[in-house]
């Protein structure tokens, strides 16, 4: 991903670079080549196979590098003295663009952040309006939609403090360019005053809207024609898991998860995997629809099939295919951060209509002796032993026996644990009359 970095910055060097006397906004054309060729080398790494986050962390670069020539641009307007009493101000990412990933037609959002830089009228200082002007003209004229704030590091604390999304879009702002010490104190400020004191109203909160997302685009990770940015397994909830952890564990990434012992190996890599092919998805779509969209239709399927490399003459083969790897990719997203929720202790736990410690006496230990190889504590069944499953498949029943007849819950890890001995549904187990007759 480097090599792409530096191939798009030094293009932006041989392009952008302003001959003296000039500003931005007189230089549309050649602001337009370069977008030009830039956007026909990110296709032709979509096209050649490349990854989704590689795709969309190059397109956030190329728009990083544009902004950055932009800014300069228009400081570089100013006359000496200005360019000399120039104040604090940093240019930051938000939202998607600020994590770095951007879909060939996402909306991108910015902040221009200042230390309160106004005259008397109360408007923004004669040298920051320049600065907001010299960015936004050439990106309206370049066509582009942006969303753009202009607010201190005070009011961006009220507006956190106010609005669920506000605060999350801080926590993942990204510096473009501009000073980098405002832009420090942002962040501390930020986790100072809007994320510590806030963690357990913030997670409710994400937990609501998690919720309400899920039910309104059908609450399963196989819907015919699934939301591939808000549905069940859709790249959502995978930022919505990074979020939420933030805020319980300090994590960044799901490298920190993996450190921290919340997410395995097998699991980290399953969901990057997801991640990196649902936005390769979204990318595909994109391209095809020629505006921003995320409801993968069946009229869209096969065309973005093929596109992804899905070519079986048969169209409905073509189909299949494609969608059988997209459904395996979501429900691991459902499945995982669903279980790294509960590792988190982000949910509340299940109360069980049966607990067997209500019939033990009371004032004796609470601890039982495994009943089939299973746990079952708190509302929850648990493994007694990595092995309860290869000693006898036919657990690989019981266990959802045990969990509808008493009311449980399965442990996150014993989910992986079944998930991990499918292999031992074979011939003979399909076979085997005994096991169709345990939910007879």
């Amino acid at each position: 991903m480097q090599t792409l970095f530096k191939k798009i910055e030094a293009s932006a060097a041989a392009r952008l670079v302003l001959e003296p006397g000039r500003q931005p906004s007189q230089e549309i054309a050649r602001y337009k080549s370069f977008l030009k060729v830039e956007t026909h080398r990110l296709k032709m790494l979509h096209r050649a196979g490349g990854g989704g986050l590689e795709f969309c962390a190059a397109r956030a670069h190329i728009m990083d590098v544009l902004l950055g020539h932009l800014w300069d641009g228009a400081k570089h307007s100013l006359s000496t003295q200005a360019q000399k009493e120039f104040p604090r101000i940093a240019f930051v990412a938000l939202g998607g663009y600020g994590r770095g990933e951007l879909n060939p037609l996402s909306d991108m959002d910015f902040m221009f952040l200042h230390e309160g830089q106004v005259a008397g009228t109360g408007k923004p200082h004669p040298y920051l309006g320049r600065m907001i002007d010299g960015v936004l003209y050439p990106i309206w004229d370049l066509g582009f939609k942006v969303g753009h704030a202009v607010r201190t590091v005070e009011e961006c604390v009220a507006e956190a403090n106010k609005e669920m999304q506000s605060k999350t879009s801080f926590i993942e702002a990204r510096l473009i360019t501009g000073d980098e010490g405002l832009f420090k104190r942002f962040q501390q400020t930020i986790v100072a005053k809007c994320v510590k004191g806030h963690i357990e109203d913030y997670i409710t909160a994400r937990l609501e809207d998690q919720s309400s997302r899920r039910a309104k685009h059908g609450d399963s990770a196989c819907m015919q024609e699934p939301n591939v940015k808000n549905g069940c397994g859709g790249l959502r909830d995978y930022q919505n898991l990074l979020w939420m952890a933030f805020f319980k564990a300090g994590t960044r990434s799901l490298q920190d998860l993996e450190a921290k012992e919340f997410l395995s190996r097998t699991e980290r890599k399953q969901l990057e995997e997801a991640y990196d092919f649902l936005l390769r998805v979204r990318t595909e779509m994109h391209y095809l629809v020629s505006r921003p969209t995320d409801v993968l239709t069946k009229a869209l399927q096969p065309a973005v099939a093929h596109g992804l490399g899905y070519t079986d003459r048969s169209p409905s083969r073509r189909i299949e295919r494609f969608m059988r790897v997209f459904y395996t990719h979501s429900r691991n997203v459902y499945l995982i951060t669903r279980i790294v929720e509960q590792r988190l202790a982000l949910v509340p736990k299940v109360q069980s209509r049966f607990s067997i410690f209500k019939l033990l006496p009371k004032g004796r230990p609470a601890t039982v002796e495994p009943v089939d190889g299973f746990n079952f504590i708190e509302g929850e069944i648990q493994a007694a032993s990595n092995r309860v499953f290869r000693d006898s498949p036919k657990r690989l029943m019981r266990v959802f026996l045990y969990a509808q007849q008493r009311g449980l819950r399965l442990h996150p890890d014993l989910v992986q644990l079944i998930r991990g001995q499918l292999s031992l549904v074979n011939r003979t187990f399909l076979a085997d009359e005994h096991i169709h007759e345990t939910f007879l």
